[in-house]
């Protein structure tokens, strides 16, 4: 599946969450144009391989390669999730020492406890968000605005190959949820999305 596949996935679950009336008032309060409710794509243009590549040197990184594929594919997207409304373009992504408050790193780092490797390192959909080194989030790039209390950070310190952890934070539950990659990210948001609208056609 390719990440264009992924994307174009989850911009479906918006339109069949969204009924005809909740997009109409979107279009008029300029949340989506014409052209998105007329594809059904939620995302952009592809980012420029330069400005890519003008980003990490100001970084001082090489981003991980299924995000740099995400950016290729679409320069920050719209409504990646239920609770997320957006994932940034290539030229908002910075270090979240950068961004966020000092008194949320030294809140995350005095509530954690010591996690084991056989702990941590596991990813399944039933992980214990408990189970986070909150002291990852400073190092980390944020690469969501906050939305509904929640937001995306790439991991450089946990590596799978050339891929890093993705951390998704949310203050609905302690810790955070683990992605082994980017494009793990994606595809289990999507599902997420599947699993969120048929608990809603059954209620």
């Amino acid at each position: 599946m390719t990440t264009h596949d992924i994307l174009q996935y989850i911009s479906e679950d918006f339109f069949k969450d969204n009924n005809s009336s909740d997009i109409e008032e979107m279009l008029e309060n300029g949340i989506i144009d014409k052209e998105v409710n007329d594809t059904k794509w939620l995302g952009f243009p592809p980012a420029n391989e330069q400005d890519i590549i003008k980003r990490e040197k100001y970084l001082g990184i090489k981003l991980p390669p299924s995000y740099r594929d995400f950016l290729l594919t679409s320069n920050g997207f719209r409504y990646i999730s239920f609770f997320l409304d957006n994932l940034f373009p290539i030229e908002k992504i910075e270090w979240a020492r950068n961004t966020e408050e000092e008194w949320w790193f030294q809140l995350l780092e005095n509530s954690g406890t010591a996690v084991s490797d056989e702990q941590y390192f596991y990813y399944g959909k039933d992980q214990d968000t408990v189970l986070c080194r909150d002291e990852y989030f400073k190092e980390s790039l944020k690469v969501s605005n906050w939305y509904d209390g929640m937001c995306v950070f790439l991991n450089p310190i946990i590596k799978f190959d050339d891929e890093w952890e993705v951390l998704v934070y949310a203050t609905w539950y302690p810790g955070a949820r683990r992605f082994r990659s980017f494009k793990d990210f994606l595809i289990e948001t999507h599902e997420e999305n599947l699993d969120l609208l048929t608990g809603r056609k059954r209620s």
